[in-house]
């Protein structure tokens, strides 16, 4: 008992001294600092959708890439209903959701009629609360809007 009130009392002491070292600390990924992506698409708040994101990035290039990096984690198409929902495919579908926001107004303009769909789509997935009967629904929209953008965007 004794030593887990002074654990308490350690760790009440120096996690404000942890964060402030680490307030405006620069972090660096493998090609130089990350630094948030300033953008028009931000929303109200203006907190970025990604942060080490290069605006100079081919729109395509991102979104299709995400959507890849979400199908790793979705039942085949027209197998919907045998699909789960955990935090994993909610995370990677919310994922999708910040790169669309972030270059979706930058995708060429046949692919950018598929940008509200598959965000709309995305937001309604990724909150766990989602009902069943939505999700499904959504997941269909989703495929199709993926869809509609791998089909617009120019091959690399």
């Amino acid at each position: 008992m004794r030593t887990t009130a002074m654990a308490v009392i350690c760790l009440s002491a120096t996690l404000p001294l942890l964060a402030a070292c680490s307030a405006g600390r620069s972090h660096r990924g493998p090609s130089g600092p990350l630094s948030a992506v300033q953008s028009p698409t931000r929303d109200p708040t203006n907190g970025p959708y990604m942060v080490g994101a290069d605006p100079a990035d081919d729109p395509c290039a991102r979104v299709v890439s995400a959507i890849g990096f979400a199908d790793s984690v979705l039942e085949p198409a027209g197998e919907e209903r045998r699909q789960n929902f955990d935090a994993a495919v909610r995370g990677r579908l919310a994922y999708v959701e910040g790169v669309v926001r972030e270059y979706g107004p930058r995708l060429p303009e046949r692919a950018r009629r598929f940008e509200v769909p598959l965000r709309d789509a995305t937001d309604g997935l990724s909150p766990a609360a989602t009902p069943r009967e939505e999700q499904l629904r959504l997941l269909k929209q989703y495929r199709s809007a993926a869809q509609g953008v791998r089909r617009t965007c120019p091959k690399p």
